[in-house]
């Protein structure tokens, strides 16, 4: 990548993130690994191949034109809906298993919904602000990919592509008060569902009150609250995290972030939430530049994705919200996430390239036009 045509930050913090994610893999999982795989760099080896592979999806959508897309995003909806319904008949869950990496489907159809998005509302801007033309297209594809996704079942990742998609569409000209109707329409449902689940009626009640059940559907919640209690202000050190002895679970996965707590105190959890942060900052200001449509909702799209990710991840681990199974994006162990969350930043750092070379061209417009101005006057005062 040429680094004077991207946008640097985003590129360093995701690389940053990577090697926090690699390190503390390692930490969490090493225990774990040893006792159930007979070998502590078990994830570890994996992790670099996840990596491995998220970087290299990384530099094909960086390189990849991305206005491309456009034409393409209706078949990648089609493509998220076949894998859905085909992983519900096959009764698969909410994973397709291929041989070399398990492939959360939900990712695909969250991505494909952002893609989708920014080419149907930069299209159609004239009819935004009808109901019927506007409003009704987008919330039900919407609403199809989510209902999928519960389906599977997977709750959480629904309610996520459901957050991600109506923020995207509020921040386009489609008038407020349809999201009020939406809104109402989304909870009624999320609601109906919960109280239909009693695993995740327990999910809800152990997070209002995990006392009441220390050792059962309150134990993970209380666990990670002594593994981020435990770390203080400079934590008890790399690699000397107790809870990862088996009282935390998902120590690797769902809670690293309280691993990191504890490891590292308050500074070291505080230094990933200024990364991310600082990512949100980045995506925000490459939004403003983009230089059409397409591309400000596309960056707004996948800056929201991640930084969505990481915002309920973190809270889940400090009680929060309640627990959701969602990852940290590019630090938690996993290939699904890890390849969708990199083609995420190949994309923005594939719009802060072509932004970079807009305003280039514009610039050498103005300065032509500027040479030539002074030529002509410098021409007619000596005659």
């Amino acid at each position: 990548m040429n680094e004077n045509q991207v946008d640097r930050w985003i590129f360093y913090i995701v690389l940053g993130l990577m090697a926090i994610g690699i390190i503390m893999v390692y930490s969490a999982s090493a225990f774990y690994a040893d006792k159930f795989r007979h070998d502590h760099l078990y994830y570890l080896k994996r992790q670099f191949l996840w990596v491995f592979l998220g970087s290299l999806s990384m530099i094909i959508a960086y390189r990849f034109p991305y206005e491309k897309l456009r034409s393409r995003t209706g078949v990648f909806i089609v493509i998220s809906i076949v894998l859905l319904v085909y992983s519900l008949v096959t009764k698969g869950g909410r994973w397709i298993h291929t041989g070399i990496i398990n492939i959360q489907v939900g990712d695909i159809a969250r991505l494909s919904l952002i893609l989708f998005l920014a080419d149907s509302l930069s299209r159609k801007k004239q009819y935004l602000h009808e109901f019927g033309n506007g409003f009704v297209p987008h919330i039900t594809y919407v609403l199809l990919l989510a209902g999928l996704i519960v389906a599977q079942p997977d709750f959480s990742s629904a309610a996520m592509l459901v957050i991600i998609g109506l923020t995207i569409m509020f921040i386009s000209p489609i008038p407020l008060r349809y999201f009020f109707y939406s809104f109402l329409v989304v909870v009624s449902l999320g609601a109906l569902v919960v109280k239909l689940s009693v695993y995740k009626s327990d999910r809800i009640a152990a997070f209002l009150y995990p006392e009441q059940d220390v050792l059962g559907k309150g134990y993970q919640i209380i666990q990670s609250l002594i593994s981020l209690g435990a770390g203080g202000i400079t934590g008890v050190g790399y690699a000397e995290s107790s809870q990862k002895m088996f009282f935390l679970p998902e120590a690797h996965t769902d809670f690293i972030f309280s691993i990191i707590g504890e490891e590292w105190g308050f500074v070291g959890a505080a230094v990933v939430v200024m990364l991310f942060f600082i990512l949100l900052w980045r995506g925000i200001s490459l939004t403003n530049r983009a230089p059409d449509t397409f591309s400000q909702y596309l960056a707004f799209g996948l800056t929201l994705n991640l930084l969505a990710y990481a915002l309920v991840n973190m809270m889940v681990a400090a009680h929060l919200l309640p627990p959701t199974g969602l990852p940290l994006p590019f630090v938690s162990y996993g290939g699904s996430s890890m390849i969708i969350s990199s083609i995420s930043v190949g994309l923005l750092l594939n719009i802060s390239k072509n932004t970079y070379s807009q305003v280039k061209r514009s610039h050498r417009r103005f300065s032509n036009r500027a040479q030539q101005n002074w030529q002509q006057r410098k021409l007619k005062y000596v005659q």
